[in-house]
């Protein structure tokens, strides 16, 4: 059983239907079912933005993502508590791979623990290889 790190962009795709590619978040979730995750706190307000952008551009219905909200909180994936020197850190890594401090969080935490990284998101996935970090690929 492996461990790996999930970000809130491919967790979005779990619930955001008219995404264009899901094949590869999908596989990640049934991924899951064998192997676990853990995430950085952040995750949790950046689904409840991407979740509340999704409903401002009417893609779904506010009521829909209350019941997303409802699902995340009943995956099993905890989060990694971390220091404030850890947090502190992430301008470091964020300007030394050229990510946002956002997504900064995900690679630290995987670099850390030296975890998989599962992500849609292309320059996390850039960083993660040059980071040394190993991507999920689906099963």
């Amino acid at each position: 059983m492996s461990v790996i790190v999930t970000d809130a962009s491919l967790t979005l795709q779990w619930f955001l239907e008219d995404e264009a590619d899901r094949g590869y978040s999908l596989a990640v979730l049934q991924r899951l079912q064998q192997d676990s995750a853990v995430v950085p706190s952040l995750r949790f307000y950046e689904m409840g933005n991407g979740l509340m952008t999704a409903c401002r551009r009417k893609r779904i219905a506010f009521d829909q993502a209350i019941e997303y909200l409802k699902k995340v909180r009943k995956l099993p994936i905890p989060h990694d508590e971390v220091s404030p020197d850890i947090i502190l850190n992430l301008p470091d890594i964020a300007n030394r791979y050229d990510l946002t401090n956002y997504d900064a969080a995900y690679l630290e935490l995987a670099i850390r623990r030296r975890l998989m990284l599962a992500t849609t998101d292309d320059a996390l996935r850039k960083a993660a290889v040059r980071a040394g970090v190993a991507l999920v690929k689906p099963v």
